[in-house]
């Protein structure tokens, strides 16, 4: 055989090879996902943030539309109705009807109530709503800053993020306001690091925030190549910041290194809000347009490699992880929420 042809031939047959190597796995249903159904959830519901809680071993699932806060037992898959903290409406689909997020606290969940425009403070043993807490604004994201004992609010159309000072004790929490954080160009997005004192937001476009707990002042601003920032997941143990891009990626910021970007990997497009798995060092990122969810492994010297793509529905954008073996993706247009086993 000529040198040339023998070449050409090996080029052929590495040809596969290396286009595998370089493209994600294709959507599989490999432990197909299984739906959860969510009693009073009906489709089209606008499901936006949800959670694990380690005290109730409870994946949270703030029902959207249907006014309703949702427990998942994840040993299980069993789902319940914890508490109906606002009237049901008509589901329109929209991140900002009924009840979108909820912190969990001493006992209470502080949730959400877009119908009154403000916290609706939830006995959790009971379901009971024993107080309601006025906002200056739409409220977002809802997190119990346990450092400092306080509930921040981002209120994405007043550019701001409020706080109220918490206290626990006999009888209903008590919230009293705290001023407020001028985030111009956000805020998207909330978590709390309790290890370095800080907390994180995003700009819609290009930035994410580091804010002192304390201070309420912005510490730094980095850069995170995202063309449109969304979800963020902290890694702590591992000093890493995961920012979701809605334009199809996931970037991990460096904490010891002034956030530089220390990774980035594809996913789906239509990126919201991510998870992290710090049993598995595995990333969870939902594609509401691609309809999959991409896990994402950590390696080696912070790299991020995909280990599986797994087909999940149209609109599925929020995800939450029990820390174990299992995501849960909300599923708004069917109303309910999928269960997917890490199949590594």
């Amino acid at each position: 055989m000529k040198p040339t042809l023998r070449i050409a031939v090996l080029a052929a047959a590495l040809a596969p090879l290396a286009a595998s190597a370089a493209s994600p796995p294709p959507a599989t249903r490999a432990r197909a996902a299984v739906p959860i159904r969510l009693p009073g959830a009906k489709p089209h519901a606008g499901f936006d943030d949800m959670g694990f809680v380690p005290a109730l071993d409870r994946i949270v699932v703030p029902g959207g539309d249907s006014g309703r806060l949702f427990l998942v037992d994840p040993q299980n898959s069993a789902a319940t109705v914890a508490a109906r903290v606002t009237p049901a409406g008509r589901p329109k689909g929209r991140h900002d009807a009924g009840t979108t997020s909820a912190a969990y606290a001493h006992g209470y969940f502080m949730a959400s109530d877009h119908a009154n425009r403000s916290l609706a403070i939830v006995r959790a043993r009971d379901g009971k709503v024993v107080a309601h807490v006025k906002l200056a604004a739409g409220s977002d994201y809802v997190r119990y800053v346990a450092p400092v004992k306080q509930i921040w609010v981002t209120e994405p159309d007043a550019h701001q993020i409020q706080i109220f000072d918490a206290t626990f004790g006999q009888g209903a929490p008590r919230l009293k306001r705290a001023g407020t954080i001028a985030i111009p160009g956000g805020p998207e997005a909330l978590v709390v690091d309790a290890k370095t004192g800080r907390a994180y937001t995003n700009l819609w476009k290009h930035t994410t925030l580091a804010i002192g707990l304390r201070s309420h002042k912005i510490a730094a601003r980095w850069p995170n190549d995202c063309k449109g920032s969304r979800g963020l997941a902290l890694a702590p143990k591992k000093g890493l910041l995961f920012v979701g891009c809605t334009e199809g990626k996931a970037v991990a910021l460096n904490l010891a290194n002034h956030g530089a970007v220390a990774a980035s990997a594809k996913t789906g497009a239509g990126v919201d809000i991510i998870a992290w798995n710090p049993a598995r060092d595995h990333l969870y990122v939902p594609g509401a347009r691609s309809a999959t969810l991409t896990i994402l492994a950590l390696g080696a010297h912070d790299r991020l490699t995909t280990v599986a793509t797994i087909a999940t529905a149209k609109g599925a954008h929020c995800v939450a992880t029990d820390g174990r073996s299992h995501a849960f993706v909300c599923d708004p247009r069917h109303g309910r929420v999928l269960d997917i086993t890490d199949p590594h």
